[in-house]
C-alpha cells in the first residue's frame, strides 16, 4: 500500500489506461493525517534517543545532533523508496513534521541545552498538536 496522499485531481485524471479503472477515492482528513506523520522515522529517533541516554553526558549532544541530522536527511529517501511517495509537498511536510516531533520529545533541548526556547517540551508539544492536526486541513495532495 502506498503512503502517497491521493488528491481529487489524482482520482479524476488517470495517468495510465490501467489507472482509469482505479476507483479509490481521494484521501480524506484521517488518511492525510496518518500519511503525514513520519511514524517509522520517529520510532527510529526514539530508539536512538534511548541508546543515547545511556551514553556519557559529554557525548549526548553530539550523538543527538548526528541522529537528528541523519534521520532528517533519510526521511525523503525513505518516503520515496520505501513508502512510494512522489509528491514533493507531502515529503516536505512530513520531513518538517519529524523535526517538530524531535522538538516535542525534548531532542532540541539535548542539542541546545542552554536555550530558553527549548527549555521545556511545552512549546514543542503545542506546535506538534497544531501542526499534526492543521497540515491535513491545508495540504490536500
Amino acid at each position: 500500500m502506498s503512503r502517497e496522499i491521493k488528491s481529487l485531481q489524482d482520482v479524476t485524471t488517470p495517468v495510465t489506461p490501467a489507472a482509469a479503472y482505479n476507483t479509490n477515492p481521494p484521501s480524506d482528513f484521517k488518511d492525510r493525517l496518518v500519511k503525514l506523520i513520519p511514524s517509522e522515522i520517529v520510532t527510529a529517533y526514539i530508539t536512538l534517543q534511548g541508546l543515547i541516554s545511556s551514553q556519557p553526558e559529554k557525548d549526548k549532544q553530539l550523538y543527538t545532533i548526528i541522529a537528528v541530522v541523519a534521520l532528517f536527511l533519510f526521511t525523503p529517501f525513505y518516503l520515496k523508496k520505501v513508502s512510494e511517495v512522489s509528491k514533493i509537498g507531502q515529503i516536505v511536510f512530513t520531513s518538517i513534521a519529524f523535526l517538530i516531533w524531535v522538538m516535542a520529545s525534548g531532542g532540541f533541548h539535548n542539542i541546545f541545552p542552554k536555550s530558553v526556547l527549548f527549555e521545556n517540551d511545552f512549546l514543542g508539544s503545542m506546535l506538534l498538536l497544531l501542526y499534526t492536526l492543521g497540515i491535513p486541513l491545508v495540504y490536500k495532495g
